[in-house]
């Protein structure tokens, strides 16, 4: 458990601080690890070469797990370059494949399929029972955030600024939008692209979102990937990256778009004109989620924080000593968020109360995944996670009676 958190209140906004009294919402189901090669001991101070196959000292785990629900399979990847399927009750393998980078992303699940991007700059379409590779495809540099999939295509944004999209049928690429890399020294971080449909009059606009690190969001056609606006919302500003995911969010019958940028806060912009609704001047913000129509969700190093969605103030806020964020994700009036450099959080969503610290404290850097009653998450020393709310009640009983049957 982590101890008081340094308060600092701002505005009229309640203050949350991280204090060890949260009680226990998930229960332990498994835990397993999946990257088992050993540290090189000359990664102290040179990076691990391939011909050793071991990892480095300060190993940072980052790719999430994704769970298949119907099938019952955690597809997660590794910095071992190997892919893995396991079984959903028990963390045991079920097949394990061999990717050319490694995957330093959460896998996407579409059917029975998984979108898994490398850092070699490679898209592979895996089959989520087997492993079987579908289709495989290279991009022109590295791929460090998850894909983006949606009617029929898969929409990937590399380190070399680009924008791809392929089909998610063969793999073929349909466009490719180029984006001028800034000059000067960004922070880290890549946008997820948000693809969404505006109604303009008799006429429906198919856009994709993408942000930048030079705090500019390209407002794309789906289709074609022609530019059809840009918005620079840091004006120019050093380290204005646009790093959180933007957002679609609708509220009292009208949809926002929100984005952030580092420096100069968040923003909701009418998506037919791109008029600004309301700011929120909180800065560093990396990290963006939907809350249901009253609430946004927000992060950045160190805190938490809900706004209302229809005036962009801030109802709670919530800090841990230290870390940055994994992807949040809201359900079942919950907030669920990892520290990489500290635990794994569950607040409340209308209050920032937390609920419980999960974890060794030895940090979340990889996006949490939960489905359902059950919460999976990979630690940074690569070992994957899987917890239950449901660890009391009836479905936590028929999975151990499951599990004991097949012992």
């Amino acid at each position: 458990m982590l101890g008081a958190a340094l308060a600092v209140v701002v505005g009229a906004a309640p203050f949350v601080g991280a204090t060890p009294e949260a009680r226990q919402v998930f229960g332990l189901v498994w835990s397993t690890p999946i990257v088992e090669s050993s540290p090189c001991i000359l990664s102290v101070v040179l990076p691990p070469s391939e011909q050793e196959h071991c990892a480095g000292w300060t190993r940072r785990e980052t790719a999430g797990p994704a769970f298949h629900a119907r099938l019952g399979v955690v597809v997660v990847g590794g910095g071992d370059r190997k892919l893995r399927g396991l079984d959903g009750h028990d963390g045991h393998a079920l097949w394990e494949r061999p990717t050319p980078g490694a995957v330093v992303s959460r896998p996407v699940l579409v059917d029975a399929a998984a979108y898994v991007a490398t850092d070699d700059g490679r898209v592979l379409k895996v089959d989520v029972s087997s492993g079987r590779v579908r289709w495989e495809t290279p991009v022109d540099a590295e791929i460090t955030e998850p894909v983006v999939v949606q009617d029929g295509a898969v929409f990937v944004v590399t380190g070399g600024d680009s924008t791809f999209a392929l089909s998610a049928v063969t793999g073929e690429a349909l466009w490719v939008h180029k984006h001028a890399l800034p000059r000067g020294i960004t922070l880290r971080g890549r946008a997820l692209p948000l693809p969404v449909d505006v109604a303009l009059g008799d006429t429906v606009s198919r856009r994709l979102y993408v942000g930048h690190a030079d705090g500019r969001i390209s407002v794309l056609d789906r289709e074609t990937g022609a530019r059809l606006e840009e918005l620079d919302l840091s004006r120019g500003d050093a380290f204005g990256d646009i790093d959180a995911d933007p957002l679609w969010h609708r509220v009292d019958g009208a949809s926002r778009v929100i984005v952030a940028s580092h420096t100069r806060g968040l923003f909701a912009l009418d998506p037919r004109t791109h008029a600004e609704t309301w700011r929120n001047a909180e800065p560093g913000i990396v990290r963006l989620a939907n809350g249901g129509a009253p609430m946004i969700v927000a992060a950045g190093a160190g805190k938490v924080l809900g706004l209302d969605a229809r005036t962009g103030q801030t109802r709670w806020r919530f800090t841990f000593k230290k870390g940055a964020p994994t992807r949040l994700v809201v359900q079942g009036g919950r907030v669920h968020v990892g520290s990489d450099r500290g635990a794994l959080y569950v607040l409340d969503l209308f209050s920032g109360r937390p609920l419980q610290y999960a974890g060794s404290g030895l940090g979340v850097a990889a996006d949490v995944e939960v489905e359902g009653d059950m919460l999976f998450y990979t630690s940074t020393s690569g070992a994957v996670t899987a917890l239950s709310s449901a660890w009391r009640g009836p479905a936590h009983a028929v999975r151990t009676r499951a599990d004991r049957a097949r012992r």
